[in-house]
C-alpha cells in the first residue's frame, strides 16, 4: 500500500493500469475493484485531467507505480502504444521475482514475445463475482491454497451388477446432467447504467483526442466544451479557422435511450443529428447500434460491428467520423 497521502500529486500508487481505449470499461471495473479492496490505482480515465501533459503523466504513472496491470486482449496485443507502458515495469523486474508486471486477460488472446512466459490472471468469460474473486486472489502474494480440503479424486465405485435372476437390462451410468445457462434479460436500470458509462467513455475519448490533436506550432488547435453532464461540444481549428465541429448528447431522435451525434457549428443550436447510437439487447448483452452506420464507409475501425458496439468502440467510431473531414483538407 502507498504511504503517501491519498490524492497527492506525488503519491506512489499500488497499481498503474495499462489499457487500450476499446477496453476502457474493463480497466475502470478492475480499478474500482482494486480500490474497493483498499489499493490505490492510477488510471488514465480518472487521473489524467484536462491541462496536464499526457506523455509526462503516462511516464510518471508507469515509473512510480509499485506494480503495473495490463488489461490483456487481442486489441491490446495489436496496440503500438501498449508496449512502452509496461516496458518500465518489465525492465525493473525482468525475472518476475517481485511480480511487478501483472497481465489480466479479459478476452482470450495469445501473449507473445516478452509477455509469453509471464503468468497471467484470467477473468475472460467469468461472471462478475467469479472475476472479482479471481482478480483479487491473483494480485495477492500468498499461495493460492484453498481454504478447505479438495474432493478426493481417487477410487470411484462401479454401479452394482444386476440381479442374475432378473431379465438382463442395461445399467445406466450416472453422469452430471447438463443444464443450459439461462441469461437474465437486462433491466431498464441495466440499460440506463450502460448508456451512462458509454457516454462517459465517448466524452473521455474526445477530450483525450482533442488534447493530442492540438499542436499550435503546426496551426492545429482544439476546443472542448462541457455543456452539461449529458452533452459536450468538440471543435478543431486549422490556422484559426474552424475545420471540424460536433455536438454529442445523451438522447435520441425518438427517445432518451440513445446517444446523438451532430456535425458542424450549426448543430450547436439545433436538435438535428447525423448519427444516433441506440441501446439494443443482443443475446443478453446490452450494446449500442449505429442507425446510420451502414453509410459511414470505413469509419468503424477494424473488427467493429457497428450494430453491436460497447462504449469504447462507439467512442472510436464517433471520433473517426469527427476527424474524417480533416483528412481531405490538409
Amino acid at each position: 500500500m502507498s504511504n503517501h497521502p491519498k490524492g497527492s500529486r506525488y503519491e506512489m500508487p499500488d497499481f498503474f493500469i495499462s489499457y487500450t481505449s476499446v477496453d476502457e470499461q474493463w480497466a475502470e471495473w478492475i480499478g474500482y475493484v482494486l480500490e474497493e479492496d483498499g489499493h490505490s490505482v492510477k488510471l488514465q480515465r480518472w487521473d489524467f485531467r484536462p491541462g496536464s501533459n499526457f506523455v509526462l503523466e503516462m511516464q510518471e504513472a508507469a515509473s512510480n507505480a509499485s506494480r503495473t496491470i495490463l488489461v490483456l486482449s487481442p486489441d491490446y496485443m495489436k496496440s503500438q502504444y501498449a508496449a512502452p507502458e509496461w516496458a518500465v515495469a518489465f525492465a525493473g523486474d525482468p525475472q518476475g521475482a517481485r511480480r511487478t508486471l501483472l497481465p489480466v486477460m479479459i478476452r482470450d488472446c495469445q501473449p507473445d514475445g516478452l509477455l509469453a512466459p509471464i503468468v497471467h490472471i484470467k477473468i475472460a468469460g467469468l461472471e462478475q463475482e467469479a472475476a472479482r474473486t479471481e482478480l483479487l486472489r491473483g494480485i495477492r502474494p500468498e499461495r493460492a491454497k484453498p481454504s478447505s480440503r479438495p474432493p478426493f479424486p481417487g477410487v470411484h465405485h462401479s454401479p452394482p451388477k444386476p440381479y442374475p435372476g432378473s431379465p438382463r437390462t442395461e445399467v445406466a451410468v450416472s453422469r452430471d446432467v447438463y443444464l443450459p445457462k439461462v441469461r437474465r434479460e437486462p433491466s431498464d436500470v441495466d440499460k440506463r447504467r450502460f448508456l451512462r458509462v458509454a457516454f462517459d467513455a465517448i466524452r473521455s475519448h474526445f477530450e483525450r483526442g482533442l488534447a493530442e490533436a492540438s499542436r499550435p506550432s503546426e496551426g492545429l488547435e482544439s476546443d472542448f466544451q462541457h455543456v452539461t453532464a449529458v452533452e459536450f461540444r468538440a471543435e478543431i481549428f486549422i490556422h484559426g479557422k474552424s475545420a471540424a465541429a460536433c455536438r454529442i448528447w445523451q438522447g435520441g431522435m425518438f427517445s432518451d435511450n440513445g446517444i446523438s451525434y451532430a456535425e458542424g457549428r450549426h448543430s450547436f443550436g439545433s436538435n438535428s443529428c447525423n448519427e444516433v447510437l441506440s441501446v439494443a439487447v443482443d443475446n443478453g448483452d446490452v450494446t449500442l447500434s449505429a442507425m446510420m452506420g451502414s453509410v459511414a464507409f470505413g469509419l468503424g475501425g477494424e473488427n467493429i460491428d457497428l450494430k453491436r458496439m460497447n462504449g469504447g468502440q462507439a467512442a472510436d467510431y464517433l471520433w473517426r467520423r469527427f476527424v474524417s473531414t480533416l483528412e481531405s483538407r490538409r
